[in-house]
């Protein structure tokens, strides 16, 4: 009968996709924002936002910007970036990510660290750790899956969360301490566990971890370049006060090429992410890559933590195991706008380089994967959990639940766009972990 109401539901694939705004692949959105100005009317500016305002003031004194520069400006001004305001997901908010669409997809991620914790000889304490916590949701599955299991619950030490948004960290406190006690950067609950709000992984104490990192990376500054007759030059962010373009600021290339024999650190970074591409592309003149030089620094932090101290990291996201391009997209009210659009009023994302996190990894900790979230929810036991929810639940429940699992493993939803790679000592076993064999 599952299985029939599963067949069923996936014929309204394509209503399903619609219910809640997913980040899709760069193939859908890289033509939206192509504009040919000199065939345009005038048009009316947009408002200023408060980050506009302070942008445009820099920019006209000191000269454009990277991409990496307005993307940390606009996500994380402490006074208006876009997460500083608090509660951007879900329905009412922008977008909405896997925690918020079904409880199974934490209760399984709970599931997969459970087996590392056996597999690594049961440590007599740990802590768990989670970069860009959202509303918490995703923690408080995991947790509650934990519980099941008094012997690994009890042996936890702390929960660690990295969240540099103090209206994010309300919400977060909210779901996971309730009104229980609350201290500056921490909050105990009435199950004696403890929570601890922290700006960098860094701060984090050295014991066994597992360490989840889910829609973090994709959130981190790039910069973008093009490759010209001239050699690779940055792509830039300017001024544009022509009345012939709604927006405040406009994508140019800089002046001059990256020198890439230099040792700077981005010419240097450039050389080696082109010469590793491991699908041999051979880049044509108008060709642009993105580099992430913060993704490549928080997955050598968490690859340092692990090797270190042991214990278990996985990342979750949505990109490719190779470089990319022109990924950059924004998202506002579950709809796409131009990247440059209302700075601080809309989400800001680009596809995350899978290659280059093992790459950064590599000679800490043993990788594994990406594999598809579908493959590793699939296997970890995704229907089997599905079922029991079915069991549990009235009837007016279940096309619920189960569209929603549907929407997770779906290839042509989340099932394949979203990524899974996990990290493990490597003094453990070079057998791969439940999932990625």
């Amino acid at each position: 009968m599952l299985f029939i109401k599963i067949r069923r539901l996936q014929q309204q694939k394509k209503q399903l996709l619609n219910l809640l705004h997913i980040r899709p692949q760069v193939s859908q959105v890289s033509q939206i924002f192509k504009y040919n100005y000199s065939t345009m009317e005038k048009m009316e500016k947009e408002e200023f936002t408060p980050i506009a305002k302070s942008l445009k003031e820099y920019i006209k004194n000191n000269g454009p910007i990277s991409i990496a520069q307005y993307m940390r400006e606009v996500l994380t001004n402490s006074k208006s970036g876009y997460y500083m305001k608090g509660d951007v997901f879900g329905r009412k908010g922008d977008f909405i990510t896997s925690p918020e669409i079904s409880q199974t997809f934490g209760e399984l991620i709970g599931i997969w660290f459970l087996t590392q914790w056996n597999a690594q000889g049961k440590p007599n304490k740990f802590q768990i750790v989670e970069l860009g916590p959202g509303r918490g949701t995703l923690m408080d599955d995991v947790l509650r899956t934990l519980s099941n299991f008094k012997e690994c619950y009890r042996l936890i030490d702390g929960i660690h969360l990295i969240e540099v948004s103090p209206e994010l960290r309300k919400i977060q406190r909210i779901k996971l301490c309730g009104n229980n006690i609350v201290e500056d950067n921490s909050c105990r609950r009435i199950d004696g566990l403890k929570f601890f709000w922290h700006n960098s992984i860094e701060e984090i104490p050295e014991i066994w971890s597992m360490i989840i990192a889910h829609e973090l990376f994709d959130a981190l500054p790039i910069h973008q370049f093009q490759l010209t007759e001239n050699g690779w030059h940055e792509i830039l962010v300017d001024i544009i006060d022509s009345e012939l373009s709604p927006y405040h600021f406009q994508f140019k290339l800089s002046s001059e090429p990256i020198n890439t024999t230099t040792t700077s650190s981005i010419s240097s970074l450039l050389k080696k992410i082109i010469n590793s591409n491991n699908n041999n592309y051979k880049f044509n003149i108008g060709d642009k890559i993105e580099i992430s030089f913060e993704s490549g620094k928080i997955s050598t932090q968490i690859a340092k933590h692990i090797h270190n101290n042991k214990g278990a990291s996985l990342i979750i996201d949505y990109g490719k195991d190779f470089i990319q391009g022109n990924t950059l997209r924004a998202i506002k009210q579950h709809k796409f706008v131009h990247p440059l659009s209302l700075p601080g009023q809309a989400d800001l994302s680009a596809n995350v380089n899978f290659q280059y996190l093992k790459e950064s990894a590599k000679n800490l900790v043993n990788t594994y994967g990406p594999i598809t979230q579908s493959k590793f929810l699939q296997t970890i036991g995704i229907k089997i959990r599905l079922e029991v929810l079915l069991k549990s639940t009235s009837p007016d429940r279940h096309e619920s639940l189960i569209s929603s699992v549907i929407r997770l493993i779906d290839p042509l939803s989340m099932g394949n766009i979203y990524k899974v790679l996990a990290f493990l000592p490597k003094e453990e076993s070079q057998l791969p972990p439940i999932c990625f064999d």
